[in-house]
């Protein structure tokens, strides 16, 4: 859901320092200073539904319509395409389908690195997410590395927990930042897991910081205490009209990294 958000801008984004690749580049680096690649997928060969799991239908909004369907998860130039498409045949409760994988994310108390890199094709009514979900269905509790809305030009990156909303204390210190980005060209998104923050980036350069405070009030920071599912896809409103469809999220990759022996912070 879009939450109560203190607009950081960050100025190195807004002033042309991420790169602007619009089609998929083949010669990313894979280094990052500190970090050791422990797992990815480049979806290559499709996917890997031994890796993946295909997000069910449920009853929350970000499964309410979703689907299993082929037609929503296509290899395309080596990547997996995510889709959000009409149903074709009128059906009040499932007017669309929708398409999003799921994987094992952040260990309780590990030090975690968790990047995407993937572009959209955007539609009005549709949110693409890349979010991390407690494993055992804790509710209010999310770390939301990017989501996208609509035909915004930009991102969100948020975190979500008791603190945030039943305390009411979204904005100290502040739980969600706008990035000025063009989220329809190749991005990569990214999140570090420590015992007293998260950290996130957008083309490996650091937009915000959350972290965690002392504080009387309960579940400040739940992050570092449950095992989080990685999820990544797309979400439909109710009153989406299904003339805007198709939305799609195009995955290039995905990779999770940690620290080094000796160099972790």
């Amino acid at each position: 859901m879009k939450k109560s958000t203190t607009w950081l801008l960050t100025a190195a984004l807004l002033t042309g320092m991420l790169s602007c690749a619009g089609q998929k580049d083949e010669s990313d680096l894979k280094f990052r200073a500190g970090w050791e690649l422990v797992w990815e997928d480049d979806f290559d060969k499709g996917l890997n539904e031994i890796e993946w799991s295909k997000i069910p239908k449920g009853k929350l909004h970000m499964n309410r319509y979703a689907s299993t369907h082929d037609a929503l998860y296509l290899s395309q130039e080596g990547n997996l395409v995510l889709r959000a498409l009409p149903n074709s045949v009128s059906n009040k409760a499932m007017p669309y389908f929708t398409g999003g994988i799921t994987r094992k994310g952040l260990n309780a108390g590990d030090v975690t690195r968790i990047e995407v890199k993937v572009r959209v094709n955007p539609a009005e009514g549709a949110t693409h997410y890349l979010s991390l979900l407690p494993t055992d269905g804790s509710e209010n509790v999310s770390i939301d590395f990017m989501e996208h809305y609509g035909m915004d030009e930009f991102v969100y990156q948020s975190v979500t927990s008791e603190y945030t909303t039943t305390q009411g204390m979204a904005e100290n210190p502040p739980s969600s930042s706008l990035v000025g980005v063009n989220p329809m060209q190749y991005r990569i998104y990214g999140v570090e897991k420590y015992p007293d923050s998260l950290v996130f980036f957008v083309d490996d350069i650091r937009t915000r910081k959350y972290p965690r405070i002392l504080t009387d009030m309960p579940g400040q920071f739940p992050f570092d205490d449950q095992v989080f599912d990685l999820f990544l896809g797309i979400r439909l409103n109710k009153d989406t009209d299904p003339e805007q469809l198709p939305a799609d999220m195009l995955i290039d990759w995905v990779r999770v990294y940690e620290p080094k022996v000796g160099e972790e912070e």
